[in-house]
């Protein structure tokens, strides 16, 4: 098993390890966030088939 070299750290080294662990899960966060709006857009786009739906006066006889 690999050993734990955390033990030794000081607090201050903690401190910056875990600011920088924060930065990078509220970046990969915001990817992530990105990635399903843009999946979520072209699904829409997909649905509709890329067209505005006629207005219902323009469908009447």
């Amino acid at each position: 098993m690999t050993q734990d070299t955390t033990a030794s750290w000081t607090p201050a080294e903690r401190a910056a390890f875990a600011a920088k662990r924060r930065s990078r899960n509220i970046a990969l966060g915001l990817v992530l966030g990105l990635l399903v709006a843009l999946f979520f857009g072209i699904t829409i786009v997909k649905m509709s088939d890329g067209a505005a739906p006629a207005p219902a006066a323009a469908l009447a006889p």
